[in-house]
């Protein structure tokens, strides 16, 4: 296996990916951080220059889905020739392990806490808990909004990828051998969704075949890569001015993100646009012998990836206690408050969370994990 892609004598593990997590999550992060109550700060172009991540925050939901489509697609392929066979149920188990703790643990504090004192703080009605517990909160943002509980909005994308979950898992094992068509479905089918509803803002962003084409992005690139040595060895030599020229290619399209996706044919095309640049990101530091720059390096960041789905959650509880109180207190009122203290009070709160929960709890449950694998060889992973 090429440099950057491990193989531990189980599964291989991507040792520069983890990083990678975090740099979307933190996309996501700066989507949400910056808040004022001061008109003369909201008016500002430093405001509307921070802010103009909002609708780029999706972006780094995108590379998730593309992210977890590529991993999870590689290590079945792998499973099938370590095995001889892809067992679905270990699969959606093994997801299960990976998401659910924090998941229903949130889930359970939030709706415990409401029917305790939710009437008594006057707190606005919940929608109701089926939406979480059958994972379609997505399709009910659609039809109903988002005007409930700011934390609880953050889980429409873990309902997503546990729908993309339960119907990969049969593609997986019915159709492996039809991954390339499947995927290329998939994309095509987005795109003609997208096209369709391309003026109704909150089915583009919400609904699961908006983003079926960042699934398909991923499973692509994984089947590709795993059958094709040809296709990887397209990435183990890239050049670095290669890499760095995709890079700035990427830059400049997400400084110009508002200008350029806001309506018509780019808009259509976002999803596809943007999927090839994660997927190259996913191939160089896969798989290229001298990648730009070598995520895996830096051990702090890939210590936060593996917290990323903690961080995400987690940072929409701390959004949702802090900002009404940093408001009602004037703190969101000064320059400093608003672009550094605040953003840096969020970050560290949702850091002291994750860290807490990941090595307390989860850590410890994702351990669970090895007893739901494929005993032949003893393929197993800790990873993803």
């Amino acid at each position: 296996m090429e440099t950057a892609a491990l193989n531990h004598g189980r599964t291989t593990y991507f040792e520069n990916l983890d990083t990678t997590r975090f740099i979307g999550f933190f996309h996501v992060f700066l989507a949400h951080c910056f808040f004022t109550t001061s008109p003369k700060i909201a008016a500002s172009p430093e405001f509307h220059l921070a802010t103009v991540s909002i609708k780029a925050g999706f972006l780094g939901l995108d590379y998730f889905f593309v992210l977890s489509s590529f991993l999870l697609t590689w290590l079945a392929l792998e499973e099938k020739r370590k095995i001889g066979d892809f067992n679905p149920f270990l699969f959606l188990v093994r997801r299960g392990i990976r998401l659910w703790p924090l998941y229903f643990l949130i889930l359970l504090a939030v709706y415990g806490f409401y029917h305790f004192f939710g009437s008594s703080m006057g707190l606005k009605p919940l929608p109701p808990a089926s939406i979480f517990l059958l994972f379609i909160s997505n399709f009910y943002i659609i039809l109903h909004g988002q005007d409930f509980l700011f934390l609880l909005v953050f889980f429409w994308s873990i309902a997503v990828e546990e729908q993309f979950y339960l119907i990969w898992a049969v593609v997986l094992k019915f159709l492996q051998k039809h991954l390339v068509r499947v995927s290329f479905l998939m994309i095509l089918a987005s795109l003609a969704f997208r096209f369709i509803y391309r003026n109704e803002s909150h089915t583009l962003s919400f609904h699961t075949l908006s983003v079926v084409g960042n699934f398909g992005m991923g499973a692509l690139a994984a089947t590709m890569a795993f059958r094709s040595s040809a296709f990887r060895g397209l990435f183990i030599n890239i050049s670095r001015t290669t890499s760095t020229l995709v890079y700035l290619l990427l830059l400049l399209l997400l400084v110009y993100y508002f200008r350029w996706f806001n309506d018509g044919f780019m808009l259509v095309f976002e999803k596809l646009i943007f999927s090839c640049f994660f997927v190259y990101l996913i191939m160089e530091q896969s798989f290229a012998k001298k990648p730009l720059i070598a995520f895996g390096q830096f051990k702090t960041l890939s210590y936060l990836g593996q917290l990323s789905l903690g961080l995400y959650c987690y940072h929409g509880v701390v959004l949702t206690l802090l900002l009404p109180l940093m408001k009602s207190n004037g703190l969101a009122e000064r320059p400093l408050q608003v672009f550094l203290i605040n953003p840096m009070l969020i970050f560290l709160l949702t850091l002291l969370l994750a860290v807490g929960s990941y090595e307390v709890f989860e850590k410890r449950i994702h351990g669970l994990r090895r007893y739901f694998y494929p005993s032949k060889n003893n393929l197993q992973s800790t990873r993803k």
